[in-house]
């Protein structure tokens, strides 16, 4: 019975990237939009949060960290069926670009709800803007 725990624990917190998605715990959050699963950056596509240094970043920071750290996240990485494809490319510096869950909803929605950032719709399409918030 421990085995079996163990091995649902190790399966849950282990991140799995194939052509699709990357799945895993948030190991760490290094801003209001880019956060690490096991050793994979991944940033979120089609919004922009304020940079860290600055009190509305380092509130973004706060919220997406409540949201989402040690939690088991879905990203879908942008060309494989996001609200970006089309329009932003797949990786930025060392991060995959996705569109990524956390429980079933979209954690960019969630940051946008929570004014914590803005639809990019650039990159976005939109997607974002009918949520409220702000827009790039």
């Amino acid at each position: 019975m421990v085995y079996k725990g163990i091995l649902i624990a190790a399966l849950l917190f282990t991140p799995v990237a194939n052509a699709q998605s990357i799945t895993g715990a948030v190991t760490h959050i290094r801003d209001g939009d880019t956060f690490v699963i096991g050793n994979q950056p991944i940033r979120l596509c089609g919004i922009d949060a304020p940079e860290s240094k600055t009190n509305a970043g380092k509130r973004a920071t706060q919220f997406i960290t409540q949201a989402i750290k040690g939690k088991a996240v879905k990203c879908v990485p942008v060309g494989e069926g996001t609200v970006c494809d089309g329009r932003s490319r797949r990786t930025n510096h060392d991060r995959i670009v996705a569109q990524c869950f956390v429980q079933g909803r979209d954690i960019a929605e969630l940051l946008i709800r929570a004014r914590h950032a803005c639809d990019w719709p650039k990159f976005s399409g939109g997607a974002y803007r009918v949520v409220g918030g702000c827009s790039r």
